[in-house]
């Protein structure tokens, strides 16, 4: 029987990471490095040749969860033959995606700390990139948007942001076709296109 391929340290760091945000969610700031270890399939002693302490794994889940790279691969992996609709729907629901999950793990390491002692989210400008991956696929729409690329970027991102927010109670936050319709047509009927009722005057 071939034995397993030895992980590098990047891989070793990413095995542990990836081990380590379901457990955060599951059970907050209280799991344990024995738990990491199970769940990885490595040696409890191997975290801390990794990250040193725990609490450093647990900073580098949250950096990794902020970071940009998996929703820009995802805005880039958009269908070049997808209309304008279909990819703003898709730009909404990759966006929702990561605020979910990002507001998921900071729920969950952070009830019950008292204030200083959480685990800080990286301060970095990740919006940056984000937009610029928006850019690239809006620009393949210029001649249909009746707004700049910045503007348009900027209402996707909120409707995405707005729409996961539990104050918002949106009724269709569960729906990105419903809300890139919304951000591409707004609320009002297009005049040149509506049908006269029966009540409009002649």
């Amino acid at each position: 029987m071939s034995r397993a391929h030895p992980m590098n340290p990047d891989e070793r760091r990413r095995a542990l990471i990836d081990a380590t945000r379901p457990l955060l969610l599951e059970h907050g700031l209280t799991i344990t490095t024995r738990q990491i270890a199970e769940c990885a399939d490595v040696a409890e002693g191997t975290i801390f040749r990794a990250f040193g302490t725990k609490q450093n794994l647990i900073e580098a889940v949250v950096e990794d969860c902020f970071a940009p790279g998996p929703v820009i691969a995802a805005i880039d992996d958009i269908p070049a033959e997808f209309g304008l609709e279909d990819s703003v729907t898709w730009m909404v629901q990759i966006l929702q995606g990561r605020i979910q999950q990002v507001r998921s793990l900071m729920a969950a390491i952070s009830p019950g700390r008292p204030h200083g002692t959480r685990p800080k989210p990286p301060h970095r400008d990740f919006h940056k990139a984000i937009d610029e991956a928006l850019s690239r696929i809006l620009g393949r729409f210029d001649d249909e948007l009746t707004v700049g690329t910045p503007t348009a970027c900027w209402a996707i991102s909120a409707m995405a942001f707005a729409a996961v927010m539990p104050l918002a109670d949106h009724p269709d936050a569960a729906d990105p076709r419903q809300l890139a319709r919304l951000i591409l047509h707004g609320i009002a009927v297009d005049p040149t296109t509506a049908q006269p009722s029966e009540d409009t005057p002649c």
